[in-house]
């Protein structure tokens, strides 16, 4: 399951135990002492883990809203749960303080989208309040030729966000087909704007330049920010 990669600079394992057992306490070791069910744990090479759902809502405490749905989406993009299971996952997980924001991840769980940056992008625009967008939609020319497969289209307004990580910029071929794609679509009356991780780690400057953009298409609202914005 895909987790922020902050996540890396403290590779442990999460070792819990059931309520009300002591949690472990040894080096290069995180003890917790859990309350489960027997549906909260699953077998994988004879190791006992916790359930992809059960796994999902113990991230709550560490991750924002859009990490949460990337995370929810890779997961019922590869079956290792259904959105049914993470909803009851959600009604059953004994942390209520956590219960509300994973409900607001829930509800933006589209197992379409095709990356985990992407996933985040497409919360962030929610939760923001921008006009509805659509994901991994395909473009025609007025001849019907295939011109391309654009991340996030809002289609009223004719702007289209793709997400580059870096190899679009170090890899020269990438770079070059990017371009030749972006003139394309913009020949069609398409605007492209492309974001970046560096844009994602500044969010409420990322929705306003997209806000803003909208507006000059003709977006005539303003952003109305959830409380599960992400910081920053």
């Amino acid at each position: 399951m895909p987790t922020p990669t902050r996540f890396r600079e403290h590779i442990r394992i999460d070792l819990a135990v059931p309520a009300p057992g002591r949690a472990v306490r040894r080096a290069g070791v995180a003890g917790r002492c859990l309350r489960i069910t027997a549906t909260d744990v699953v077998e994988r090479s004879g190791i006992r883990l916790s359930s992809p759902a059960r796994t999902w809502c113990d991230l709550a405490p560490y991750c924002s809203v859009p990490e949460l749905v990337a995370a929810a989406d890779w997961a019922v993009r590869g079956r290792l749960v259904d959105p049914e299971r993470l909803r009851a996952a959600i009604s059953a997980h004994p942390d209520h303080r956590q219960r509300a924001k994973l409900h607001a991840a829930a509800e933006l769980v589209d197992a379409s989208s095709e990356s985990t940056k992407e996933s985040e992008l497409r919360a962030l625009v929610a939760l923001a309040g921008l006009p509805a967008v659509e994901g991994n939609v395909e473009v025609f020319d007025g001849r019907g030729r295939f011109v391309a497969r654009v991340d996030l289209l809002f289609r009223a307004y004719g702007e289209v966000l793709e997400y580059h990580g870096d190899h679009h910029r170090t890899d020269l071929r990438q770079w070059r087909h990017d371009r030749t794609r972006e003139a394309e679509l913009e020949s069609l009356g398409l605007h492209v704007m492309e974001v970046t991780n560096a844009d994602l780690a500044t969010p409420r400057l990322l929705v306003a330049r997209i806000a803003r953009n909208l507006q000059r298409r003709g977006w005539r609202s303003e952003l109305a920010v959830s409380r599960w914005f992400p910081a920053g």
